[in-house]
């Protein structure tokens, strides 16, 4: 998807969700068309302008005044063509600070090509005091919006689905670090004997950097006749909804750091192959394009809602003058903001507002403390720790397991919170059992570890730590114990780290495939799965492009926690995410217990269990984290 798409997208969200629109004629006046439309309850500027194939300043100039809000019953006049009579002629303008060719060419309606065009050497930067000419429209339509150029639309509101055909298409990847030739496979949907054999690859075996030619399948969307069928409570049936019928309206403000004027290449229009978007704007758009896509099924389930979101640009004056000016007032439900000083902003005014606040990244624990108004919906280390306790106690109660000391404060911490929450979680028959605890790994050659193996049982051995230096010494000495003898070499042992493992370099694939390691994980997406593909589909008949993580990360969140809050409805199970949303206690705040516990073989990573257990979750221990 283009770049003029990701931004125009996101200027389309800056303004209030799809409406209906009633129409009672036209009108030509100064040799221009103009629908005339009355104003319904629901209505916004965008929901016209994406209605009529106009533009908001286009409405705004037609109808002084409704920048300013419009009101059911009033009459607006959309100006629609121009009469081909009509005399084109340019106009001029002056260049200001701060202003790109991008922005002067929304500003009249033309594009950055017709600008360059009609100003030979602009392409090279533009000069404050500089006059323009701005060429006269061609075409007898006003429709420059980068999103309507792109075929990208809102949703009309009668239900679409879509008819899906493929025919091939050729495109390069770049292989990145830890990818496999199957996890491309899956991410493109291309089998692997496929890409194997377009590239003639033998074993299987890539390397990063690496520049492969995948053979996707390029798809023709068609409307097909809706019909209405049999439903099923399943995952599968959570893109589509009935409808239903909810009074209320609510207000969902967004809160995504957008960081707009980080992209000045972008802005500017001048793109090619090498334009790359801000990764901190990459991540927010492709999560808004994402919780589109759950706002629209919300809709189908019944929520009507005014929806705004608002650009943080990551800086906390941004969030603070969101508060002072009121923009948040009258809010139903917050998502965002994405880091954890802004997340203590919002989540004080929440507080006192008494107001729903959904953090969808990863921040500390504490934030929970002392306010039962924010959701954390990224598992906190400390609740992977329990999930991972949780599941060896019930599933491997009879093996033997064993559980580093660790040497840090932090470390240790974590081992005694592994600790009490194995216990806790222990079946009854298996309560007396005990973990062994490593305090010294003993001979680099691997000798004294392996005394303590078992051969004639599963052993397994639990190392929390995150430090690489740690991690390190611990799984060479692993690894040498498993050398040393005949015997070890056919002994059952098992590698249980934590998710961190899997970004270090230094901890080489071979061993984290040799030892099945175990890790708990806050998401698990699997390309493979049928929902998923079906997901897939429909983004790509949306926005032309693949969704990366992010963009369904979004879809999640919107979904599940929007229809809890606002639907009072569960939808647990997402794509990537598994919701189990508990109080961590009486007056704090609710955190999502939904992990998943996943294992590495054959290079690949696997799922053996997701969490839908309340988690042993220490109090005091989260006040510190």
């Amino acid at each position: 998807m283009g770049m003029k798409v990701f931004l125009g997208l996101l200027v389309c969200f800056l303004f209030s969700v799809v409406s209906y629109s009633q129409e009672i004629g036209e009108e030509v006046r100064n040799d221009t068309t103009f629908k005339v439309h009355v104003v319904e309850q629901g209505n916004t500027l965008y929901g016209l302008k994406q209605k009529y194939g106009t533009t908001i300043d286009a409405i705004i100039t037609a109808n002084p005044g409704v920048e300013n809000g419009i009101q059911v019953g009033q009459k607006l006049y959309i100006p629609i063509a121009f009469n081909n009579s009509s005399k084109l002629t340019s106009k001029k303008h002056i260049v200001e600070q701060s202003e790109t060719l991008f922005g002067i060419s929304r500003k009249y309606d033309v594009t950055v090509d017709a600008l360059i065009k009609a100003n030979p050497g602009v392409e090279e930067g533009l000069q404050i005091g500089q006059e323009l000419i701005i060429p006269a429209k061609e075409n007898n339509k006003i429709n420059q919006n980068p999103v309507d150029a792109e075929g990208i639309k809102e949703k009309d509101s009668v239900t679409i689905n879509y008819e899906v055909e493929f025919d091939d298409s050729i495109v390069k990847y770049t292989v990145q670090r830890k990818e496999t030739l199957y996890s491309i496979s899956r991410r493109f949907m291309v089998s692997v004997e496929e890409l194997s054999k377009v590239n003639e690859i033998k074993n299987n075996k890539i390397k990063p950097g690496q520049e492969l030619i995948i053979p996707l399948k390029k798809e023709r969307i068609e409307r097909v006749e809706v019909r209405n069928i049999p439903r099923k409570d399943t995952l599968k049936d959570s893109l589509l909804f009935k409808e239903l019928k909810i009074k209320e309206k609510y207000k969902v403000v967004m809160l995504l750091p957008f960081k707009i004027e980080s992209n000045g290449k972008v802005l500017s229009g001048m793109l090619d192959e090498s334009t790359r978007l801000n990764n901190v704007t990459d991540i927010a758009l492709d999560f808004l394009m994402g919780a589109q896509m759950a706002l629209d099924s919300l809709k189908k389930m019944g929520l009507t809602a005014e929806v705004v979101v608002y650009d943080t640009k990551g800086d906390e004056k941004v969030v603070v003058g969101l508060i002072e000016d009121g923009s948040m007032a009258n809010a139903d439900l917050i998502i965002g903001p994405f880091f954890p000083d802004l997340v203590d902003v919002v989540s004080e005014w929440c507080k006192n507002n008494k107001v729903e606040l959904i953090v969808p990244t990863s921040v500390p624990t504490k934030v929970l403390m002392d306010n039962p108004y924010v959701t954390t919906i990224v598992p906190s280390d400390l609740t992977l720790i329990s999930a991972m306790a949780n599941y060896m106690a019930q599933n491997h109660a009879d093996d033997k397991i064993f559980i580093m000391k660790g040497s840090s404060q932090s470390d240790q911490s974590r081992v005694e919170l592994f600790k009490k929450a194995f216990k806790a979680s222990l079946p009854e028959e298996f309560k007396s059992k005990e973990l062994i605890v490593i305090t010294s790994l003993g001979s680099s050659s691997g000798r004294d570890m392996a005394r303590k193996v078992d051969l004639d049982t599963a052993n397994f051995f639990v190392c929390l730590s995150d430090e690489v230096k740690n991690v390190m010494e611990f799984v060479n000495t692993l690894n040498a114990a498993k050398n040393y003898s005949s015997g070890m070499k056919k002994a059952d042992i098992t590698l249980v780290g934590t998710k961190e493992w899997l970004d270090m370099n230094s901890l080489n694939n071979y061993y984290k495939n040799r030892f099945n390691f175990h890790f708990a994980n806050s998401s698990y997406l699997n390309f493979s799965d049928s929902t998923i593909i079906e997901f897939i589909k429909e983004y790509r008949a949306l926005y032309k492009a693949d969704p990366s993580k992010y963009a369904v990360h979004g879809f999640d969140v919107v979904l599940s926690q929007g229809a809890r809050v606002l639907l009072k409805k569960e939808r647990n199970n997402g794509l990537m995410n598994n919701f189990l949303v508990r109080h961590i206690g009486e007056n704090h705040g609710k955190e999502n217990n939904g992990a998943f516990i996943c294992k590495q073989s054959e290079f690949e990573i696997e799922l053996l269990h997701i969490n839908k257990k309340e988690l042993y979750f220490g109090i005091d221990q989260n006040r510190n984290n």
